[in-house]
């Protein structure tokens, strides 16, 4: 495991007493990329597993008979809202644009649940897990190269 989490640049400079000085001038770049690493990694497992229940979901509303739709879509409408709040937390908290993608499809679903078009619904919010999946492996690395996971 990596001990030091700056990275150290030596400087020569001149100095009254000493013929010459080394100055140690540290970098916080690693540190903030392990960081955003772990900020991206956390949103990508959460919202993950949010798209994976919202899977199920929609797969029971393909089953609803025609009275119980309408309380049915309201109801994923509501989630879909809040997830997509929270992918907008994540796109705020990490920097990290990628998720905007994630955020496209569940407003495309979102639109497909609405005109009752359930399967392409499932078929967004599949490649919204796997946009979200490649956002997390990409974190996961660079946390599993300093041995953080």
């Amino acid at each position: 495991m990596e001990k030091e989490s700056f990275k150290c640049t030596i400087l020569k400079r001149k100095h009254k007493t000493y013929s010459t000085l080394n100055l140690c001038v540290f970098e916080r770049k690693p540190l903030q990329e392990i960081k955003k690493a772990i900020l991206i990694f956390h949103y990508a497992e959460k919202i993950k597993s949010n798209l994976i229940i919202a899977i199920s979901m929609l797969e029971v509303l393909e089953t609803l008979d025609n009275a119980e739709i309408s309380g049915g879509e309201r109801l994923m409408e509501a989630y879909f809202n809040a997830l997509i709040r929270e992918v907008n937390i994540a796109i705020n908290a990490s920097k990290a644009q990628n998720f905007s993608k994630v955020r496209d499809k569940l407003e495309e679903a979102s639109e497909q649940i609405k005109q009752h078009n359930y399967s392409n619904a499932i078929k967004l919010v599949s490649d919204a897990i796997s946009l979200t999946t490649t956002n997390g492996s990409q974190a996961a690395e660079i946390l599993k190269d300093k041995d953080l996971i």
